[in-house]
């Protein structure tokens, strides 16, 4: 592709995310907006002449306009099939909002249509922004690196304030939640993360979930996952927390590897912890300083900044014995730190924005996004018929 051309794009969808990607794309300079697609007029009006585009109810004549390059499907969970297929069909390259479906069998027919558009040099991309977190980015690194050693077992928790479901896309009789769930919505996160650090594969899993609130869609989902080379994971993810609390969403994370532990919490997920989060890396008894400055200098070359934790030894008293420790930490702190992260352009729209220009392949594949629904999906029917699921 020329260089110097703007990449044309057509963004389908003019909802919370339509609306805060063609904020983004307004902005970048190789970048001209085509136009918005959406069945409420109003809406795609006021957003299109937001960013000074045109406006279109039929996504379909959006996506088959030949000024369009690149196409954005960021419509409701269910509804990625038709619009992805029609771009991929039309050539065109497409970024698809997580998750990539919430079926096995739209992901199955989303693939066989992205992969031929792929042979002729389509790229593909699924949102899964996650993985140019800082804190998560570190993780990945030291994993790589060989400093943490053996990634073992995990314990991942993602949940959203009651809000999201019921009233952050119309009222509750309207809402898209009734045709999701929660594992949809925030366990590919989890799923796409894990198989990133440790690029392992889910094997197996035992899953259940509950309709005590919501009725329309679970309450939440918990999923015990067994993944090849003996790693096992537990994920929970509900968006049912009180509206009351300061963060629409959070993450808990605890990674335990042979050599180190790893943990991650966001900023303002309680009052009582409003400017504490981040991501820390506990090491094994007796690591040397000299090796966390180096730890400490290589994330530092990925933009990535931390502080090193190093505790001189304190006895602590338990009943007839006592224990004497040590801390050897990393702290990659969330908030009251500006990080620079540079893997992969710095951010996952950048990547795709440069994948198209340099002709190269995204970070995040379509294949990625596809794994993360097959997994999802053995999820969900794991829960709904109470039994272990293999992952074909």
């Amino acid at each position: 592709m020329d260089k110097r051309r703007q990449i044309g794009v057509g963004i389908v969808g003019a909802g919370n995310m339509g609306t805060h990607y063609a904020r983004i794309l307004k902005e970048e300079s190789n970048i001209r907006i085509v136009g918005v697609a959406d069945i409420i007029e109003e809406r795609v009006k006021d957003l299109a002449k937001e960013v000074g585009t045109t406006a279109f109810t039929d996504f379909k004549e959006l996506i088959r306009d030949d000024k369009v390059d690149a196409v954005f499907v960021t419509t409701p969970d269910h509804l990625h099939k038709e619009p992805v297929i029609l771009a991929a069909e039309a050539g065109k390259h497409i970024w698809i909002e997580k998750p990539f479906a919430t079926t096995i069998e739209d992901a199955n027919e989303m693939m066989g249509a992205i992969q031929k558009a792929q042979k002729a040099g389509a790229k593909v991309t699924v949102q899964f922004m996650t993985r140019w977190f800082p804190s998560y980015v570190a993780f990945y690194n030291i994993i790589k690196w060989g400093y943490a050693g053996e990634p073992l077992s995990v314990d991942f928790s993602i949940n959203d304030r009651i809000d999201v479901p019921l009233t952050m896309w119309g009222k509750k009789d309207e809402s898209w939640a009734k045709n999701t769930t929660v594992a949809d919505f925030l366990m590919c996160y989890q799923i796409d993360l894990i198989r990133w650090m440790t690029g392992k594969e889910a094997k197996n899993v035992y899953a259940l979930s509950r309709y005590k609130i919501l009725k329309s869609t679970p309450d939440y989902y918990k999923a015990l996952l067994f993944f090849d080379s003996g790693f096992d994971a537990y994920f929970e993810s509900n968006w049912i927390l009180a509206k009351s609390k300061p963060l629409l969403s959070e993450h808990f994370f605890n990674l335990v590897c042979s050599k180190a532990t790893m943990q991650y919490v966001h900023p303002n997920t309680t009052f009582a912890t409003y400017s504490i989060g981040g991501g820390e890396v506990f090491f094994e008894e007796g690591s040397s300083i000299d090796v966390l400055i180096e730890i400490q200098e290589k994330l530092r070359e990925e933009g990535i900044l931390s502080r090193i934790i190093l505790e001189s030894e304190k006895e602590w008293f338990y009943h007839r014995w006592r224990i004497k420790d040590k801390s050897y930490s990393l702290w990659i702190p969330a908030s009251g730190i500006t990080h620079h992260v540079k893997h992969h352009c710095g951010d996952q729209i950048k990547d795709f924005i440069n994948s198209i220009i340099e002709d190269r392949n995204p970070f995040i594949t379509a294949e990625d996004g596809y794994q993360a629904t097959k997994v999802v999906c053995a999820i969900k029917e794991s829960a709904e018929r109470k039994e272990m699921i293999i992952i074909d």
